[in-house]
């Protein structure tokens, strides 16, 4: 099906992919919690794909039960209406697979789940449950299931989403090359250790094997330092100086990985609001504005707000 390059943009202005191989670097955290920005502050219609087999981007928004019933694709729930893992498998309309808010229309899967309420200003948050079985998808061959994601994001009427953020998996299988050939741009968030300097590497390596036979366009537009220690310690002494060697790694790649000015730091706010399923962009707690701010450079350093989204 060809698709008209205006009416594309118009209808979703921007498909971010958050993704990095390795583990453990916030890269949920960062996905969360900037779509939530991106709600609360700047009053966006957001769309969170959690394509995670983790699936920790639903259990962040969701309770225990609702993640349960909306993960587990042998509940009534999902054989009515289905998660990510079902867009693989059946042929659904794009209304069924988003989780929406209690004040969205109503439709026979939100009557299941309520993620978030709306933003202040009107924005909306809605999810794309994940699923445990997404981790089969990642051993099927990638010319099966590349297109899935784009093609359903396609199929949405003008108007469901201004930003689409999909939260990958922490690997480079069939599933993330779906995710990516979907995506416009990727976000790297990358901890400031020795590590790092191995795992972006990876990504670009399978983004230059598939580019060109799957046809991916997305390009890494952002390398964005997380878990960033205190000033004043001696973990943030070595982490500045990871990161000037990450830095110029990524200058002297050709072509150049832009590395972010936003730094997203360390702290227990996270895994606080992890546990209370609020992220902190839907926090009135006046002491986590510092970190929202962190939020809010990443979201203007990826031209996320403003002219350019």
């Amino acid at each position: 099906m060809l698709v008209d390059p205006a009416q594309e943009k118009k209808r979703h202005r921007r498909v971010l992919a958050v993704q990095n191989v390795k583990g453990g670097v916030g890269k949920t955290t960062v996905a969360v919690n900037l779509a939530s920005l991106l709600v609360e502050r700047y009053s966006k219609k957001v769309l969170l794909i959690d394509a995670d087999p983790q699936c920790n981007a639903s259990l962040y928004l969701l309770s225990d039960e609702q993640f349960l019933a909306a993960t587990d694709n042998d509940s009534e729930a999902t054989k009515e209406h289905g998660n990510l893992w079902d867009l693989f498998h059946k042929d659904v309309k794009y209304i069924d697979l988003v989780t929406g808010l209690r004040h969205g229309p109503r439709t026979s899967f939100r009557r299941y789940y309520r993620v978030v309420t709306r933003g202040t200003g009107g924005g909306s948050l809605s999810l794309v449950c994940g699923s445990a079985r997404l981790s089969d998808i990642q051993e099927m061959g990638p010319e099966l299931v590349v297109s899935r994601i784009r093609d359903w994001l396609r199929s949405a009427s003008s108007g469901e989403a201004e930003v689409v953020i999909i939260d990958c998996p922490p690997s480079t299988g069939s599933l993330t090359l779906s995710a990516l050939k979907a995506a416009d741009d990727i976000l790297v968030p990358m901890s400031p250790d020795a590590f790092a300097l191995h795992g972006l590497p990876l990504l670009l390596q399978k983004l230059d094997q598939y580019r060109t036979p799957l046809r991916i366009k997305c390009r890494v537009a952002g390398v964005l330092f997380t878990l960033y220690p205190p000033p004043g310690t001696s973990a943030r002494s070595a982490a500045d100086a990871y990161a000037k060697r990450i830095e110029e790694a990524c200058r002297d790649r050709r072509p150049s990985v832009p590395v972010l000015a936003a730094r997203v730091s360390r702290d227990d706010a996270y895994p606080r609001s992890f546990e209370q399923r609020k992220p902190l962009p839907f926090s009135s707690d006046p002491t986590l504005k510092p970190l929202i701010d962190e939020l809010d450079r990443v979201a203007k350093d990826m031209k996320l707000v403003g002219d350019a989204i």
